[in-house]
């Protein structure tokens, strides 16, 4: 039993490893991309509506900056679960939370149950008549 636990510990490090290494590249990539296409489609902005359009994609780009940084933030949350032993058991329940739904969401807190329910209940638009 203890050489499962460690062994699950082990791939959940693993997880969040990969995880997080993913989640830099790809901040850096679309940080530096965007910034380059930037230069060199509007140089020289020619008038208002390329001001406004570099003003769109600068926004935009924050936006994905942010949602990098928000789950890099869940990432750190994680490793300090690991540190703590408690990496993978579910915040509100107790269990272990299924390493399938953690290889999609290394950072997850919750299992998929218990998710749901934090989420409340989710109806289709036909079902309010």
């Amino acid at each position: 039993m203890a050489a499962e636990k460690t062994e699950r510990m082990e791939r959940l490090v693993e997880l969040l490893r990969e995880e997080k290494r993913r989640l830099w590249n790809e901040l850096r990539s679309d940080i530096f991309r965007d910034q380059e296409k930037l230069h060199t489609e509007f140089d020289i902005p020619q008038d208002i509506g390329e001001l406004s359009m570099l003003d769109v994609l600068a926004d935009t780009g924050l936006a994905v900056a942010d949602i990098h940084r928000e789950r890099l933030t869940r990432m750190e949350e994680a490793e300090q679960k690991l540190i703590d032993g408690t990496l993978g058991i579910c915040e509100d329940c107790g269990v272990e939370i299924d390493e399938d739904r953690l290889r999609a969401i290394p950072y997850a807190s919750r299992c998929v149950r218990c998710q749901e329910l934090s989420e409340g209940p989710s109806h289709h638009p036909e079902s309010r008549y």
